[in-house]
């Protein structure tokens, strides 16, 4: 028999590492044949370092991400966010609604304590801005309802009553008219006393009683305010039980409660067709 060619192991590094199993064909020059036929191979013995496995991974991650790979990636996202997006929008909703419930009872509490202290509730302020105006009346440039209604009196923060200025405010209200926050206060059912003061509003809260209303976030719907074609809105979405859209906001009540309604419907019930 001739002289077989010897193969050494191959080790790459030192130390721990892959084996790998190669095959090499013994059809050198010089090599004994006579017993192999062509295709036989030989097995032979390879260790990869802990760093050529780093290497081999790298050429396979660079790669990247083929186009049909990319584009169920962005698919999957896009069904993710219209999931989520509702849920988000509907919590968010939910938490400015109860935002505004809480001003509103803040609200009734300093109003009804006024009227403690005072044997009767305060009139109204009359015209947009941070100073009290609770003898004038300003015709479309009033504190709510864009302008078209008298708003919650600013006696009750200059008294302390109610210390806060933000509470005066509807969230969503104020969210929705960022510009024209001075005009969207919480609406009041009352007047500034040029225009009858508690005998000037929907009401006369000093001699009518029962389910009457104190405040409100709007009550004035577009159609009945100075400007009919503005975007006044009531704020809190939409009525489930009949489908009604933008028509739901929050009440104060005159004996403090605090509620949701369709103010739509509560404002065509008292056969109001504007003021």
């Amino acid at each position: 028999m001739g002289t077989k060619v010897a193969r050494a192991t191959n080790r790459i590094g030192f130390g721990r590492g892959d084996r790998r199993t190669i095959h090499e064909p013994e059809d050198r020059p010089g090599a004994d044949n006579r017993h192999s036929s062509p295709g036989d191979e030989r097995i032979g013995t390879v260790f990869l370092s802990p760093l050529a496995r780093v290497h081999r991974g790298s050429e396979r991650s660079a790669r990247g991400f083929t186009l049909l790979e990319l584009l169920v990636v962005i698919a999957v996202i896009l069904v993710l966010i219209a999931i989520a997006l509702p849920n988000f929008l509907g919590a968010q909703r939910r938490a400015r609604s109860v935002q505004c419930k809480s001003n509103l009872r803040a609200l009734g509490q300093g109003l009804l304590q006024y009227k403690l202290d005072h044997s009767l509730f305060p009139p109204a302020v009359g015209c947009a801005g941070r100073e009290p105006s609770p003898a004038k009346t300003c015709l479309g440039m009033g504190p709510a309802a864009l302008g078209s209604w008298d708003g919650v009196p600013w006696a009750l923060a200059n008294l302390g009553y109610v210390p806060d200025r933000e509470v005066f405010y509807c969230p969503v209200m104020a969210g929705l008219f960022p510009e024209e926050k001075e005009s969207v206060r919480y609406a009041y059912n009352s007047s500034a006393t040029d225009t009858g003061g508690a005998s000037g509003g929907a009401n006369h809260l000093e001699k009518d009683s029962g389910h009457l209303w104190l405040c409100r976030c709007a009550w004035l719907p577009a159609f009945a305010s100075f400007d009919p074609q503005s975007k006044l809105k009531y704020p809190h979405g939409n009525d489930p039980e009949t489908g009604e859209k933008d028509v739901l906001e929050n009440v104060l009540r005159i004996n403090g409660a605090v509620e949701t309604v369709n103010g739509l419907r509560e404002y065509n019930r008292q056969g109001n067709t504007g003021r």
